[in-house]
């Protein structure tokens, strides 16, 4: 049996990346054939965010020192529920005219945009952030 070594920051890493590719099934919702079709795919999309929302929510404690770990979550939680209601209002605006297609789409695009921007930005090991005593 092979054993693989792999990084508590690369697993999740990993989670991510996945939870992001499967976010395009939810993509394709308006090119479902059917209801039922497209009420599946809206369920892989409620996995995989699910699956994103573990592995980010979970990173905060691996990246911080144990006594900045509540301030930093509480500060992505904060950016997230800013880009969530900006996200809904743009396309809340938007669905009259254009549909609820393009939302799906831009689901997908953006949580394959974030696995991105998380693998650049977590390419070396990283250090706990010293605090002022």
């Amino acid at each position: 049996m092979r054993r693989f070594n792999v990084s508590l920051l690369t697993s999740r890493k990993i989670v991510m990346t996945t939870g992001a590719l499967c976010m395009i099934g939810p993509g394709c919702i308006g090119l479902a054939g059917s209801p039922g079709m497209a009420i599946a795919l809206f369920c892989v999309g409620g996995f995989a965010h699910q699956m994103l929302s573990g592995a980010l929510l979970t990173l905060s404690a691996d990246l911080f020192d144990r006594r900045v770990v509540a301030t930093a979550t509480g500060m992505a939680g904060s950016a997230a529920w800013i880009g969530g209601l900006s996200f809904s209002l743009v396309i809340g605006a938007l669905a009259d005219t254009i549909g609820y297609d393009p939302l799906f789409v831009c689901l997908a695009l953006f949580d394959i945009a974030g696995a991105a921007i998380l693998w650049t930005l977590l390419r070396k090991k990283p250090t706990a952030i010293p605090l002022a005593a």
